[in-house]
């Protein structure tokens, strides 16, 4: 693992953990519209290229910080060089090297985040992170990777951090936000039967329910947090969380380009996720929250709280992971 507060730090940043906090979250500055916003700090997790790099760089020019996430130290400085250079003053750029492919990872990434930035206005979390595999692999843990970076990862670093992010909101009287990534190419349904490939393994079938497990996730962790039950209460949609899924858009990213071909827009042109998180908070956070969004626009919700699938889904998670959310 590297931390790295700035690219030129990236060099001589080679001890296990390097905290070098140097980004002040408290300034005030105007995003690309001229709107005041209240500057805070964001986890972009699969942010070395594609959209995560898009969104990166939006968040540094509207004047908040950014922890860029990727499992190559190479990509990743690259990365952080690219999205200093968008940076507004105060914005900060932080890095760290973690592979989802391995739960354990994914459990350190989280707790050097939650040290790193504990009391220091993380208040934003996008779940970009995912993979579209080719072939059929597993990953560290025995799992079929596309559902081990895609599902298990989330919700695994999710739980990790919805104590800093429920704390930021209520020192700051901000709400905090989570983003989980899905897909208009998700599946109408969850086949339970075939989480791990166990009846068929391909490329867009396990892509497709991955998605569709994000969309699922979402909508039950939004329905806990309306019950009071996450963070023992604590976690209050009104107060203090957001919880927001997206389709991110049919975007030329590598993954599309794998799959689909070239059939989508520039990732330049990508801003949903950012949209969603910055630009229309105020009003998602009034009236959106627990949404799925296409175009960064609410779609009508099909499933009802305490719907079976989400349910087994949660189950699913907790027992392959072990982490319950209290």
């Amino acid at each position: 693992m590297k931390c790295f507060a700035s690219p030129s730090d990236a060099a001589t940043s080679q001890l296990p953990h390097t905290p070098a906090l140097v980004a002040s979250a408290d300034a005030r500055t105007e995003d690309a519209r001229g709107m005041a916003t209240t500057t805070m700090t964001a986890l972009v997790t699969g942010s070395t290229d594609g959209i995560g790099l898009h969104t990166a760089r939006r968040l540094v020019a509207a004047g908040h910080s950014v922890i860029l996430h990727g499992r190559d130290s190479g990509r990743l400085e690259r990365a952080m060089t690219s999205v200093e250079s968008h940076a507004v003053d105060g914005a900060r750029v932080y890095g760290y090297v973690r592979d989802f492919k391995s739960l354990a990872e994914c459990r350190a990434l989280a707790q050097e985040v939650e040290r790193d930035f504990r009391g220091k206005d993380l208040s934003m979390l996008f779940n970009n992170a995912g993979v579209y595999m080719e072939g059929q692999q597993m990953s560290d843990d025995g799992h079929e990777m596309t559902f081990a970076v895609n599902v298990l990862a989330p919700y695994v670093l999710t739980e990790a951090l919805l104590p800093t992010l429920v704390e930021t909101a209520e020192r700051t009287g901000v709400k905090s936000s989570v983003l989980n990534v899905a897909s208009i190419s998700a599946a109408p349904r969850i086949d339970f039967d075939n989480i791990a490939a166990e009846k068929r393994f391909s490329s867009h079938g396990s892509y497709s329910l991955s998605k569709a497990c994000m969309k699922a996730f979402s909508y039950e962790l939004f329905d806990r947090l309306v019950d009071g039950r996450v963070l023992d209460g604590t976690a209050n949609h009104e107060r203090n969380l957001n919880v927001f899924s997206c389709d991110p858009g049919t975007v030329n990213t590598k993954m599309l380009l794998a799959g689909w071909g070239r059939c989508g827009i520039e990732t330049y042109e990508a801003n949903d996720q950012f949209d969603i998180m910055v630009r229309d908070i105020e009003r998602n956070s009034r009236e959106r929250n627990g949404y799925y969004f296409i175009g960064a626009s609410p779609q009508p919700r099909r499933s009802q709280p305490g719907d079976a699938e989400q349910a087994r889904l949660w189950a699913l998670m907790e027992s392959k992971t072990g982490v319950v959310y209290t």
